[in-house]
């Protein structure tokens, strides 16, 4: 760890344990002003306290501004946390939370789309009704009929129920077109080939 990472942690240590600063922060390569963090809190600090650390630490401008609602702050921070990642933070984290302050999981992520509600129902998950409730459990298998566990299966299953609800011929089309390509009568050995039949190849 260089000199100017352990300046930044020590610096943020003592934030946390003499002010019991907490947020979310963010890192950003600037071209011109270098490394900066951009940090959302939800509790306020006197200002003098933390201009204190930062002469204390070297550190540049601090900027103050208040966040009026959250969807303001967390399009600010997301701004942020979609800028490609520069060469030279490779191994940094580029944002994490900080002090005591509640963190969400990525086991607490739910996305609901189509594809999701039918891979959740072929595997016997929770619907996602029960589970933002949080009263969802997985279901169990009832006599012949059994759930799948294979998650790359059951993708498989839930693309092909998703195309048959607005295709009903989807899988008997699928059939046919994996017969005439083990026939060899398409030529698919890139997208962009021009001849796209073998038929219609120009001598």
């Amino acid at each position: 760890m260089g000199p100017d990472k352990r300046r930044i942690r020590s610096a943020l240590l003592l934030l946390k344990r003499k002010l019991q600063f907490r947020g979310v922060r963010v890192l950003e390569l600037h071209e011109k002003h270098g490394c900066h963090f951009h940090v959302i809190t939800n509790k306020r600090y006197a200002i003098r306290k933390i201009q204190e650390f930062k002469e204390r630490y070297g550190f540049g401008r601090i900027d103050v501004r208040e966040a009026r609602d959250t969807s303001t702050a967390i399009r600010y921070l997301c701004k942020y946390l979609v800028k490609p990642r520069p060469g030279c933070l490779r191994r940094a984290w580029l944002w994490s939370a900080f002090g005591d302050i509640e963190r969400t999981r990525v086991r607490d992520i739910v996305t609901d789309t189509p594809t999701s509600r039918l891979l959740r129902g072929i595997m016997g998950k929770p619907s996602i009704e029960d589970v933002l409730a949080e009263r969802g459990r997985d279901k169990r298998s009832v006599g012949r009929f059994r759930f799948e566990t294979n998650f790359n299966r059951a993708r498989e299953k839930a693309q092909i129920v998703y195309f048959l609800g607005f295709d009903p011929a989807y899988v008997e089309r699928q059939a046919i077109w994996a017969k005439v390509k083990a026939a060899g009568f398409v030529n698919y050995s890139h997208a962009w080939s021009p001849a796209r039949h073998i038929g219609m190849e120009k001598p």
